[in-house]
């Protein structure tokens, strides 16, 4: 095989070497047997006869000896290539023109999918992630929540479609001794959580299952990138010391670089550690915490889901008083870190794809027309010897030389796209995950450069090889059979091109509609001029409540003297945040069943926390400073509790308290009712709501907010600085203004809306180019016949009807088409609209009346050039 392989190669690569070999070898055995035939008394004239008789002549030997050796695929290979690259650059203009056009389309699909690749395929790094499952409990009430410690407890224990599960608590801890105090984001998790995603640390140990139990020495994993920024990664970092809130914690390892937990991570530790607070260890207690499990080899999903919930009814009916109602959720990992952003990435992958093919579509286009100029030339091929077959062969590897240049020039436009898209797209959208351009995305590129060579290049190529071969040879002669089959052809990709257009047109319509009535929601806040800044009082300093209410004292006497502060209020969330605190209340006079209690979102405010946000009060008042801890206790309560449990009443005067009727209930008497905010995002329904004040309900985590006078960005470096002389070693985080959180909220949307529109815009001009590309030639290849009919006096506006009439029918059709595609496809953009039906009418309306627009002067510049045709010229020309 090898000898044969080295035959071959030497064959290709050292032809002529091989060719004159083999003209010396098969002259030898002629010039033998001639010989021979001469010592046997043959005459010389017999013996050539008998020889070109048994041996055939020189050259069909030497071609059955090529085809033999099985080069002479790869040298008409090598022979087209450099035909076709000849034959390229004598058109530039062509050229450039195709090759910019596929670069377009070419280089848009390799961005987004380099964006698909790092948020969808791209393999995690665990061990057979496709294993791993998040698990989390469920109620009807609020959805999903979190586990408790002794459920998670009893599921390991209990469920044999996984072979282990570990728990995962979210915790924040300051990290103090370095030079910017900062807060971290910590995991506390059970030992085998490492084991179980199947990682490794770099450096260290992994947790020992001792450490999971409480009162063990404070242990913690961190994270790659705080061992480069805080360590220098070093080895030493092993055995040292680091503070968090105040606690020396040993390092006893290094996550890998890379490494990607449920949430973002500074560092591990042990859920021993958080198993110190005797509330986590309760049953009802749901905070912050997830388990992941890995299943077992040959357990299905579905599988897995039917035992988890045989084991959550079995709990309800052991612990009807903490278990009632709780079910179990269970979603793959990839899932729960690709959130919700799926659906758009594939609507808009799907987007660019409409681009490639209408790319293509032009491309073809521009092919048959060059085709039709060279009939001649291929009918000639034809008449020497080549096969149809061989021609169309020739012409595909000229297609694969565009595509080919398509894709460099792509590739290049790839680069900036990914660079606009990673600036466009927030991280958090991206679940952690990276956009480059690595190796499995320029294979993409490849393949995409392969497939586009066959989508725009065949149908050149087949139509160009049907040539008549003795009319085309004819001087003047024409092939009308051809033209039919070449005008059919660029009817059917002009119509495509449109059908196209219109379907993303009529995304990017609909998008727009949605992001319009999404921005118009009121959401119960005047967010501009609103700074928000998270505060998280942690350590030994801050155990008791005196020190805790002089810092927060401390710091809003000071913001409220800052240059360019309206009003400063603390509150522990704001709208947009996605920080939440739910507990059910009984109303006092309301009966309820137990399972309908309110559950609603809890608000402790400062009194300026209202103004500050410009929260509308309905009834009633807002805190004030006299609302202290020796007050009578006070709450606030939105609309959407006022309307539903008292609805025709008056609420200022009644009273609400947490917990359930039976148990002791401390009653709050409700003193205003305030608008409903959108707590979740513009596109979520306002929730129940109600507010206690920041006096009678001292927290050590908060947030500042800001109201200023002028650019609220502008003071966070007054208040790091003020925050640093109350304490030197408190870290400042969640830094944004509300316009930013509200910006974030619908970040999803208006990113698919602007790229929609960006695809959408391109592929509307590729569209409205191949109608007016179609349109200019077929007005070139009747130059004669309209000379003819101006000659005889048509009316020229009667030309110009008859050619936009012509092309406009081919859009009106695409039009129809695309409509009908959109209907079905528009209706996978279902969960990325808000308040718009896929079906809008006035959208497709819309959509439809603007692209029949753009086709119409596509047409029309065509149809005008003609009106000034001179027909004397145009007659002497033909």
């Amino acid at each position: 095989m090898f000898r044969d392989l080295r035959l071959r190669l030497r064959s290709l690569f050292r032809r002529d070497r091989v060719e004159s070999d083999l003209d010396r070898e098969l002259r030898f055995h002629r010039d033998q047997q001639l010989e021979s035939y001469a010592r046997a008394g043959v005459s010389p004239g017999d013996a050539r006869r008998r020889l070109g008789i048994e041996f055939g002549g020189l050259e069909q030997t030497k071609e059955a000896h090529r085809q033999a050796r099985g080069i002479d695929v790869a040298e008409h290979v090598i022979q087209d290539v450099r035909y076709g690259a000849r034959s390229l650059l004598k058109t530039p203009g062509f050229t450039m023109v195709a090759a910019l056009t596929l670069a377009l389309g070419l280089g848009a699909n390799t961005a987004m999918f380099s964006v698909v690749y790092g948020v969808l395929l791209r393999p995690l790094p665990y061990a057979d992630p496709a294993s791993l499952i998040v698990l989390n409990e469920t109620t009807p009430k609020v959805g999903t929540v979190s586990v408790s410690y002794p459920n998670f407890a009893d599921w390991r224990a209990q469920s044999r479609a996984f072979t282990a599960m570990a728990i995962v608590a979210d915790l924040a801890a300051n990290l103090g001794g370095v030079s910017q105090p900062e807060s971290v984001e910590i995991e506390a998790v059970s030992s085998n959580f490492l084991s179980t995603l199947g990682v490794r640390p770099v450096i260290g140990r992994d947790f020992s299952t001792s450490e999971d139990l409480d009162g063990t020495p404070p242990v913690a994993l961190i994270s790659h990138d705080l061992w480069q920024s805080h360590f220098g990664g070093s080895r030493d970092v092993l055995g040292q010391t680091i503070t968090l809130d105040g606690k020396p914690v040993s390092i006893v390892g290094v996550l890998p670089a890379g490494f990607r937990s449920i949430t973002p991570l500074g560092l591990l530790e042990p859920i021993g550690m958080w198993l110190t607070d005797t509330d986590n260890k309760a049953r009802g207690n749901r905070g912050d915490t997830t388990v992941i499990g890995r299943l077992t080899a040959g357990t299905t999903l579905d599988s897995a889901r039917a035992e988890m919930d045989g084991i959550a009814t079995r709990l309800a009916q052991a612990y009807p008083g903490t278990n009632a109602q709780f079910g179990v959720e269970l979603q793959p990992i990839r899932d729960v870190l690709v959130g919700n952003v799926r659906p758009a990435l594939l609507v808009l992958f799907g987007a660019v794809v409409c681009v490639l093919l209408i790319a293509c579509a032009n491309v073809a286009n521009l092919c048959l027309i060059r085709g039709a100029g060279r009939t001649r030339e291929i009918a000639l091929r034809l008449a020497i010897g080549a096969s149809r077959s061989r021609v169309i062969s020739q012409l595909l590897v000229e297609s694969a030389l565009l595509a080919t240049l398509g894709g460099v020039l792509g590739v290049g436009l790839a680069l900036g796209g990914i660079r606009g898209l990673a600036w466009l797209i927030p991280p958090a959208s991206l679940g952690g995950a990276t956009v480059t351009l690595n190796g499995v995305v320029l294979a993409f590129a490849s393949i995409a450069v392969f497939a586009s060579t066959f989508i725009f290049g065949l149908a050149p190529a087949f139509g160009s090889a049907r040539v008549n071969v003795q009319s085309d040879l004819k001087e003047g002669g024409r092939s009308a059979t051809a033209g039919r089959n070449q005008r059919r052809w660029r009817a059917v990709l002009a119509i495509a091109e449109v059908a196209l257009a219109l379907v993303l047109v009529v995304g990017a319509g609909l998008m727009l509609r949605s992001l319009s009535r999404l921005l118009s929601v009121d959401s119960g806040i005047q967010a501009d001029r609103v700074l928000t800044v998270q505060v998280s009082l942690r350590g030994p300093r801050y155990s008791t409540g005196a020190p805790v209410r002089q810092f927060w004292a401390d710091l809003i006497d000071g913001t409220r003297r800052l240059p360019g502060v309206a009003i400063a209020a603390l509150g522990t969330g704001v709208p947009f945040a996605n920080q939440h605190s739910r507990r059910d209340i009984t109303l006092d006079g309301v009966d309820l069943p137990t399972g309908a209690l309110p559950h609603p979102d809890t608000h402790v405010v400062s009194p300026d926390y209202v103004p500050a946000l410009g929260i509308r009060v309905l009834a009633g008042r807002t805190f004030a400073d006299t609302d202290t801890d020796r007050a009578p206790r006070v709450g606030m309560i939105n609309r959407a509790i006022a309307d539903r449990y008292f609805a025709g009443a008056d609420p200022i005067g009644r009273r609400f308290a947490f917990g359930r009727p039976g148990s002791p209930l401390a009653w709050i008497t409700i003193v205003g009712v305030v608008d409903d905010t959108r707590m979740y995002g513009l596109d979520n329904p306002a929730r129940l709501e109600v507010y206690l004040p920041f006096t009678q309900a001292n927290r050590d985590e908060a947030m500042l907010i800001v109201k200023s006078t002028g650019d609220a960005a502008a003071l966070v470096p007054a208040i790091r600085s003020l925050v640093s002389s109350i304490d030197r070693d408190q870290p400042l985080t969640d830094i944004n203004t509300m316009d930013e959180l509200m910006n974030l909220s619908v970040s999803t949307r208006r990113v698919t809306f602007v790229l929609m529109t960006l695809f959408s815009a391109l592929a509307l001009a590729l569209a409205a180019i191949g109608i007016y590309g179609v349109m200019s030639y077929s007005v070139a290849q009747r130059t004669n016949e309209l000379g003819i009919r101006l000659a005889l006096g048509a009316p020229r506006m009667d030309l110009l009807q008859g050619i936009v009439r012509q092309g406009f029918t081919l859009a009106a059709i695409g039009i129809a088409i695309g409509v009908v595609a959109s209907l079905a496809l528009t209706r996978v953009m279902s969960s990325l609209l808000f308040s718009v039906n896929a079906a809008d009418p006035l959208t497709f309306v819309t959509v439809g009346a603007g692209v029949a627009g753009v086709a119409l002067v596509a047409c029309a510049i065509p149809g005008l050039r003609a009106l000034r045709l001179n027909p004397l010229v145009a007659l002497r020309r033909e």
